[in-house]
């Protein structure tokens, strides 16, 4: 134990080395418990080209880094900005077919990454999907097989393996355990399945508070390779248990998004910022601590 290494880095340190076209992954559902610090960093270092593997309700980093020109490929079940609707960057890319877009559902974002989190080659469904278009929409997923206990057909997808998996949760120590206030959200599957996983966390504790609660440990140091500590890592949205999203930011940057503008958003709130604190630091102490949690 006295061995162990800490892995706490800063932001630009910890995802320095992606490379362009990595397969990226990043926690989260909807509007809550997103590593958008960790994806505005990807913003700032310009990485492109990136392979985008999303949970299956997902929304705001995506569109975000489609709106930065940092996306190619897009596994895709729903992309959306929760009570604003669709997210208009993921919808104008797909109108104009300047994305390459996989169209899949949410079974099949889930069984994927829980093939690759359990080394299997494929998962088989029921033959349902032969009943869809995502068959015809996306012949490199769904592959029609034969059951070989019932000689019937079935469907076949291969798994889904992030290269980068973004995770964030409200309280991690220097080793990597994080503890999400508000719930489990596929976090074990998705670190599991990818090959690399940076952690960002609101606050950073003593090993000794993670072994007082061993079983609020959401994820375990032992799949965790960086740790970032990420105060408001989730914002504009939400830390369940620690603070609410920013209804008026997120409404900006709709508006922006709608009318082709998000690089306005970009350069005001990311590119202006030579990082996370500085960007806080313009959104305002007041009007972050007015989003806080308390009771």
């Amino acid at each position: 134990m006295s061995q162990r290494r800490s892995k706490l880095k800063s932001a630009a340190e910890a995802l320095a080395d992606i490379p362009d076209g990595a397969k990226v992954l990043a926690a989260g559902v909807h509007l809550s418990n997103t590593p958008m610090a960790l994806v505005r960093q990807l913003v700032r270092q310009g990485t492109k080209s990136l392979e985008i593997i999303p949970t299956p309700a997902t929304g705001l980093w995506v569109d975000m880094l489609i709106a930065a020109g940092a996306v190619s490929k897009l596994y895709v079940s729903y992309v959306g900005l929760e009570f604003l609707g669709l997210a208009p960057n993921f919808r104008r890319a797909a109108q104009e077919k300047t994305l390459q877009i996989v169209d899949v559902d949410e079974p099949t974002i889930f069984h994927g990454l829980r093939a690759a989190a359990s080394g299997l080659p494929f998962v088989a469904f029921p033959p349902f999907h032969l009943t869809t278009d995502l068959p015809r929409t996306s012949p490199d997923i769904y592959k029609e097989i034969i059951d070989p206990f019932t000689g019937k057909p079935a469907v076949a997808i291969p798994p889904l393996c992030p290269d980068v998996c973004l995770v964030h949760v409200a309280r991690a120590d220097i080793y990597g355990n994080g503890v999400s206030l508000g719930g489990r959200h596929m976090e074990d599957v998705i670190t599991k399945a990818s090959r690399r996983v940076i952690l960002s966390a609101e606050e950073i504790v003593d090993n000794a508070e993670i072994c007082r609660h061993p079983t609020h440990t959401t994820i375990p140091g032992v799949l965790v390779d960086s740790v970032v500590h990420a105060p408001f890592g989730a914002y504009p949205g939400a830390c369940p248990g620690v603070y609410g999203y920013d209804r008026p930011h997120l409404l900006e940057y709709n508006e922006l998004a709608k009318q082709n503008k998000t690089r306005e958003y970009l350069d005001r709130y990311v590119h202006a910022q030579a990082d996370e604190a500085m960007m806080l630091k313009a959104i305002g102490a007041q009007r972050l601590e007015a989003l806080r949690n308390y009771g």
